[in-house]
């Protein structure tokens, strides 16, 4: 795997690791004692690393977990266009040299 290709990857499971925070806060919304979530990025060598925390509680927190999803939403869309666009060119080179 090339750096391209590693970086979207670890992007895009940032951008699922930050899915299933926000669906989790949103499907426990009326669950008393569920602890809210939240995603922390971090740059590392080679991609993005995520990992969940815990969040305060927060009374305008489902607007702010829909935003998030459509945010993760848009962030997996970009870079699952990038692994497209990569493997498009690597077969683009493999023809030109064949």
């Amino acid at each position: 795997m090339n750096a391209i290709t590693g970086i979207a990857t670890s992007g895009l499971r940032a951008a699922s690791t930050g899915l299933q925070a926000a669906a989790h806060n949103l499907a426990n919304l009326t669950t008393p004692d569920a602890a809210r979530q939240t995603v922390a990025l971090s740059a590392e060598t080679g991609g993005v690393s995520a990992r969940v925390v815990d969040a305060p509680a927060d009374p305008v927190a489902p607007l702010e977990d829909v935003a998030a999803m459509l945010t993760y939403k848009a962030m997996a869309g970009a870079n699952v266009f990038v692994l497209k666009v990569a493997d498009q060119t690597l077969g683009s080179l493999l023809d030109i040299r064949a």
